[in-house]
C-alpha cells in the first residue's frame, strides 16, 4: 500500500507526504518547521516517523524547513541527487546542520523501505528540479511541480500511475491582465523554463489519462493568477471536450496552499 496527502502547495511553501508499509517520506519541505509540525498533527503523522526526505529543486518554497526538521528529527536522512548537492550543502551548513551521515546521495534508481525511487529531469529555472515516481508492490504515485513544459519523457515516465501530482499554476488570461506583475515576472511563469499553465496541464492530463493514469492532484496553484476552482474547472471541461468524464474516465483533485489535502490510500 501506498499513502499520499498534500500538506501544502503554493509559492508560500509545498510539502507532500508519501508512505508504504516500511517508508515515511516528505517531498519537499517548503514551510517553516512550526507549519509543517502544524500540518503534520492535523493529519496526525507522527513527524518522528518520517524517516526520508526528498527535494525537487532548490527555490525556498521548497527548501525553507529542511534544516530546521532535520535539526529536529535525527531518524530523518536527506536523499539528493548528485546534481543537488552542493547546492543544498550550501544552504544546511549556512543552517547549522553539519552531519553528512544523514545526506545519502544519488544518480540512479534507488530504494527506501518498500519503495522504489525514480526521478526525471523538469524543465524550470532552478540549478536542478527533478520530478519523482515512487512505486512499491502494489502502487506507483508520480509527482511533477514547478515545469515549465511538459515532454514526451515526462509523460512516460509517469505512466500506469494511480496518482499524479501535476502542476496548474496559473491562468493565462488572469497572469496576463495581473497589472502587479511586470512584463519580466509574467514572461519568467509562463516561459518554457517557468511554471505549467492550467492550458498546458491539460493538455497534460489528457495524455496521462491515455496512459492509464486514474487520479490527478493539481498542484502549485498561483493565489494570484489561478485559483482552485478555476484550475478544476478549466481541466474539466477540457477532458469533457475530448470525451472524458470526471469521477469516471478520470479523476481530478486540487491541492491547496492553507489546507493539508485529501489522503490517498492505494492498495
Amino acid at each position: 500500500m501506498l499513502k499520499l496527502q498534500t500538506l501544502a502547495s503554493g509559492s508560500k511553501g509545498n510539502c507532500t507526504y508519501i508512505a508504504g508499509d516500511s517508508a515515511e517520506i516528505l517531498i519537499d519541505i517548503g514551510l517553516s518547521l512550526p507549519k509543517i509540525e502544524e500540518r503534520l498533527d492535523e493529519a496526525n503523522i507522527d513527524p518522528n516517523g518520517i524517516n526520508a526526505i526528498l527535494v525537487t529543486h532548490e527555490h525556498i518554497d521548497h527548501i525553507l524547513g529542511l534544516a530546521s526538521f532535520l535539526r529536529k528529527f535525527p531518524n530523518c536522512t536527506l536523499y539528493l541527487h548528485a546534481d543537488a548537492e552542493d547546492i543544498i550543502m550550501k544552504f544546511l551548513h549556512k543552517n547549522k546542520v553539519h552531519d553528512t551521515q544523514r545526506i545519502q546521495t544519488f544518480n540512479k534508481p534507488f530504494t527506501i523501505g518498500d519503495i522504489k525511487i525514480n526521478f526525471f529531469d523538469a524543465p524550470h529555472d532552478s540549478v536542478f528540479n527533478f520530478g519523482y515516481t515512487l512505486k512499491n508492490s502494489s502502487a506507483k504515485v508520480s509527482i511533477v511541480t514547478d515545469i515549465g513544459h511538459i515532454t514526451t519523457e515526462i509523460i512516460e515516465a509517469m505512466a500506469n500511475s494511480q496518482i499524479v501530482m501535476l502542476e496548474s499554476n496559473h491562468d493565462l488570461a488572469k497572469l496576463a491582465a495581473n497589472v502587479r506583475y511586470p512584463l519580466v515576472l509574467k514572461r519568467r511563469i509562463s516561459g518554457s523554463h517557468g511554471h505549467l499553465s492550467n492550458t498546458a496541464a491539460c493538455l497534460a492530463v489528457y495524455e496521462l489519462a491515455r496512459a492509464n493514469v486514474a487520479q490527478i492532484i493539481l498542484v502549485h496553484i498561483s493565489e494570484q493568477n489561478n485559483s482552485p476552482t478555476l484550475a478544476y474547472n478549466f481541466v474539466c471541461d477540457f477532458l469533457a471536450r475530448k470525451g472524458l468524464r470526471e469521477g469516471t474516465d478520470i479523476s481530478i483533485d486540487v491541492a491547496e496552499q492553507h489546507k493539508i489535502g485529501r489522503l490517498y490510500k492505494i492498495e
